[in-house]
């Protein structure tokens, strides 16, 4: 009986691991789209007031401090970069929220197709 007990526990302890990983991997993902959508949000507002020489985007960086990394002066450049890009369509209709936010920035860095965007 308590071979029975112990297969079923093993068993059990198998399925409750694998549907962790399995929920913490969509967490992941449903996480980092809504990271990606709010990047893409904050680069719109950046891009309606950002003007040549206004040190907004700076300013911007510095008033955001208190939420750690992720907004420094570069991050918010490259969002504006992002929503000036691409449309919020290429974003939300593509596996875009599922790519990590450096390997968004890479890839736009070496884009052929939005090579005017980045002058590169």
């Amino acid at each position: 009986m308590n071979e029975l007990i112990d297969k079923d526990y093993l068993n059990d302890l198998k399925t409750i691991k694998e549907t962790i990983r399995q929920n913490q991997n969509k967490a992941m993902i449903i996480v980092n789209s809504a990271m990606i959508m709010t990047y893409y949000e904050i680069g719109t507002i950046i891009n309606k007031r950002k003007t040549w020489g206004s040190k907004y985007i700076q300013k911007l960086s510095e008033d955001l401090k208190e939420y750690e990394k992720g907004y420094s002066y570069s991050n918010l450049k490259y969002m504006s970069k992002f929503a000036e890009c691409f449309s919020k369509e290429e974003i939300s209709q593509h596996p875009v929220g599922q790519i990590p936010w450096g390997t968004i920035v890479e890839i736009m860095s070496k884009s052929n197709s939005h090579k005017k965007c980045f002058g590169t």
